[in-house]
């Protein structure tokens, strides 16, 4: 309001004001412009006086000093023109060099009418000016004398002009201005306050005051306004309480939660249900949620509805979204009385990916370990039944079926042993058999147990140990069954005459292993299941060599229990390599 006023003010006295100048402005153009030709009149009259004093035109030389020596007492322009358009005489350029000036309009009109006059730009000198042209009658002939004076001076006066009235509006809207200000100041200062005030209600802020002291209506509104400010501020800090609480617990949640209403547009939804979906939009509240959770399973689930509460009944599916697996629950929202509609849907996620990978991973494992245990089992059962059969008699087969049966119990024990050692390992927390050890008895007893092995297969063991490790603090059996296991694995799949290589270097307070072999390699689709239960890249050759398929799943499982990293980089035909660093420098 008081903009309005302002504004309306100013505006008034700056018309005003603008008025005013304006028809200054013209009078005082014309009142000059008329002042400027009056004297070139005049100056005219002079000269038109000094040549019929003289009484020729026919000396060109006479006429150009005339015009000269008027030129220069009055700062004007003087030029002498024949009725041809001839000039015979100019006071600022050589008369000799200009064109003629027939056609000039001022010069025409002075051989007609007697006077002319003319206002435009002069090729000679290049310039815009004012012409008074007058005609003497002259023997041999009849002239025109034409005065002119550059129309900048003109120009300069009207620019001066303008500037007075802009510096006028100026000063007007000053002053208009202060005065306005302190005349609407008082008038709308209360309603100001009383708009401030309410919109810092309206934006939550119940902490303003406001002081009107005046006893009419303003007055009254303003004590309105505090009443209502401080009944709004107990109930929205209720509400806000309320508010907090339940979106407190709702993120709580383990679970996802959504709140839906008839139409599936989100009333309600909780950051463990953004997480479980990778939902990215920020505003969806309010969006159907058909067009933010992109499952067909989970959307044609959602289209079960009914409309009726007695017949609306909780709901249970299982669905699965990327690589996670939910299990999805759906009930209801409304009052459980006889005629009460149902409001919407209340949805409940519970992630059970790691439910299912436990049970694919027991599954595995009773499938995994019951064709273990049935070949050898298999094997020994048939050779038993050979030898009852009567080739005991035999002594040469009888020898070599015991032979053979002795092998398969000793990969039964060996089976059996490293289920329970992985067991072991997958149950404790944390390794509480650790003492300080030198690490190279550790890599020499570990290679000593597989000498053997290598020495048939003519592969060379080698190992360097970084001359800062001295000693490290481990379970002394557990590091070393993770070192058997890898070097007996670089043995097993290595070429014949092959070398296998043991690096052990000090990081910080973590020793880094390197165990290397010349042998065939892993392809790259292999790696990532390298370490899982009874996994075997090759199958056939990896019984061949008696392997149970759970080595490299107990040295994972060895690594993990002391917060150690695993690496395996390998190339088919050239090796590979197993990168182990564990923090248990001392």
């Amino acid at each position: 309001m008081q903009k309005k006023i302002m504004i309306n003010y100013v505006l008034m006295i700056l018309l005003g004001t603008l008025i005013t100048g304006i028809f200054s402005y013209q009078v005082a153009q014309k009142h000059y412009t008329s002042e400027v030709k009056n004297k070139l009149t005049v100056i005219g009259q002079l000269v038109r006086m000094e040549l019929l004093s003289m009484g020729v035109s026919n000396d060109y030389e006479v006429l150009n000093n005339v015009a000269l020596k008027y030129g220069e007492i009055t700062k004007t322009r003087v030029t002498f023109v024949s009725r041809e358009g001839k000039v015979l005489g100019d006071s600022s350029t050589d008369y000799t060099t200009l064109e003629n000036h027939a056609n000039r309009p001022e010069i025409i009109q002075a051989f007609e009418k007697g006077t002319g006059e003319s206002t435009r730009f002069s090729t000679s000198i290049g310039t815009y000016l004012k012409y008074i042209a007058m005609r003497v009658e002259l023997e041999p002939e009849t002239i025109v004398v034409r005065l002119s004076i550059p129309i900048d001076d003109i120009n300069d006066i009207r620019k001066k002009m303008v500037s007075y009235i802009i510096f006028g509006i100026l000063v007007a809207f000053v002053a208009a201005s202060l005065l306005g200000v302190q005349f609407t100041n008082k008038f709308t200062k209360p309603i100001r306050q009383l708009s401030t005030f309410a919109k810092n209600i309206a934006r939550g802020n119940f902490k303003g005051t406001i002081n009107i002291e005046a006893t009419n209506e303003i007055g009254e509104l303003a004590k309105s306004f505090v009443y209502m400010r401080n009944e709004l501020d107990k109930t929205i800090t209720q509400l806000w309480k309320k508010n907090v609480e339940l979106e407190t617990i709702i993120n709580s949640m383990i679970g996802g939660l959504i709140a839906l209403d008839k139409d599936n547009r989100v009333m309600l939804i909780n950051k463990t249900a953004i997480e479980m979906f990778d939902i990215t939009n920020k505003k969806i509240i309010g969006e159907n949620i058909l067009l933010v959770i992109r499952n067909h399973v989970f959307n044609q689930f959602l289209r079960q509805y009914n409309d009726s509460f007695e017949d609306e009944k909780q709901q249970m599916l299982d669905i699965q979204y990327d690589d996670r697996y939910y299990k999805v629950y759906r009930s209801p929202i409304g009052e459980k009385t006889e005629k009460a509609q149902v409001m919407g849907t209340l949805i409940i996620i519970q992630d059970v990916t790691n439910i299912k990978k436990l049970e694919q991973m027991r599954s595995d494992f009773v499938s995994n370990v019951t064709h273990e245990l049935k070949t050898p089992l298999t094997s020994i059962k048939g050779f038993i039944d050979t030898l009852k059969n009567g080739a005991i008699h035999d002594e040469d087969v009888a020898e070599r079926f015991l032979d053979i049966i002795d092998i398969e119990a000793e990969r039964l024990t060996t089976l059996i042993e490293d289920i329970l050692e992985l067991s072991e390992i997958e149950t404790m927390k944390q390794d509480v058999r650790i003492d300080d050890y030198d690490l190279h008895d550790i890599i020499e007893e570990a290679m000593n147990v597989v000498f053997q092995s290598a020495a048939k297969k003519n592969i060379r063991i080698k190992h360097h140990v970084d001359p800062q490790i001295s000693k490290v603090r481990v379970n002394k059996d557990r590091l070393k069954q993770m070192l058997i296991n890898l070097i007996d694995n670089g043995i097993k799949y290595n070429n014949p005459g092959g070398i296998v290589e043991i690096t052990c270097v000090k990081i910080g307070k973590t020793v880094e292993f390197h165990i290397t072999d010349s042998g065939i390699g892993i392809s790259k689709e292999h790696i990532p299941r390298l370490f899982e239960r009874f996994y075997r890249v090759d199958k056939g050759r990896s019984r061949n060599q008696g392997g149970t398929g759970l080595g490299l799943s107990i040295v994972k499982h060895i690594v993990n229990l002391y917060n150690g990293e695993l690496n395996v980089e390998s190339e088919v035909g050239k090796g590979t390599e197993f990168i182990i660093r564990l923090p248990i420098a001392i």
